[in-house]
């Protein structure tokens, strides 16, 4: 994985004087008097989880989940419009560093070996976690290489992402083997897998069911070009073909 972060912190100021400066391990949040509000460390979350990212374009609450899933702080984010387009700065500087922390420079080739938990539900009191090269969520468990299809759906407040290990569905029946949270880790995982696997990422064509006819909105809020490149091979000139097709995709 090749990121801005490899080599310095992010460093956002915002109208009102604060000062939110994201790196690769964590981020430091300070107010317009310079006294610190939010120091988080990634190596002590295990999810994050930006509220209204996906249905608004302003003011979203970032919540931050521990080692064993409980909420362990929260945070204001982009509250004030900056540009004409998306206003997702600082959350998209937090979720793109936060992956960087979690997948590692190794990403996409450490696919088979990463141990890292995915999400939880506290519905059902399950983790799902990826290990192995198997997704497990304690009742199923599918092995990544297995993976032929991963729909996006969403309606803006409820995102998940169906994967399936049939290359088509049946005609009146297609049910995904397993589903999972959209967020900061799923996205670039599985868009990794299904280009490894199959040559071309996750299918966004599914829209809101509101104004958004398709979800690939989700793309640039999730994704960055950089998660599906390695540093070996840019520097040689001679990525992968599924890697070259992962980073045109971004980069639209």
């Amino acid at each position: 994985m090749i990121s801005v972060f490899d080599t310095q912190p992010v460093i956002l100021e915002e109208k009102d004087g604060h000062v939110l400066t994201v790196s690769r391990n964590g981020l430091l949040y300070k107010d317009s008097n310079g006294e610190v509000l939010k120091d988080v460390d990634f190596e002590d979350v295990n999810g994050i989880m930006p509220s209204r990212y996906l249905n608004s374009n302003s003011s979203y609450t970032f919540i931050f989940r521990g080692r064993n899933w409980e909420n362990m702080a929260e945070l204001d984010t982009d509250r004030y419009n900056t540009s004409d387009g998306h206003n997702i700065r600082e959350t998209k500087a937090i979720i793109t560093a936060f992956a960087r922390h979690k997948l590692t420079d190794d990403f996409p080739d450490n696919l088979d070996t990463l141990d890292l938990p995915l999400d939880y539900s506290y519905f059902k009191k399950r983790e799902t976690r990826l290990s192995g090269g198997v997704i497990t969520n304690g009742k199923k468990e599918i092995p990544i290489r297995d993976i032929r299809r991963v729909k996006c759906v969403t309606n803006g407040t409820i995102s998940n992402l169906g994967i399936y290990t049939t290359d088509k569905g049946k005609f009146f029946f297609d049910m995904p083997k397993m589903t999972v949270t959209l967020n900061a880790l799923t996205v670039p995982l599985l868009e990794a897998v299904m280009t490894r696997n199959t040559g071309h990422g996750i299918d966004f064509s599914r829209g809101d069911g509101f104004e958004q006819k398709t979800s690939e909105f989700v793309i640039i809020r999730y994704l960055d070009s950089g998660q599906q490149q390695v540093r070996d091979c840019i520097e040689k000139c001679c990525l992968e073909n599924h890697k070259k097709t992962v980073y045109k995709r971004k980069n639209l």
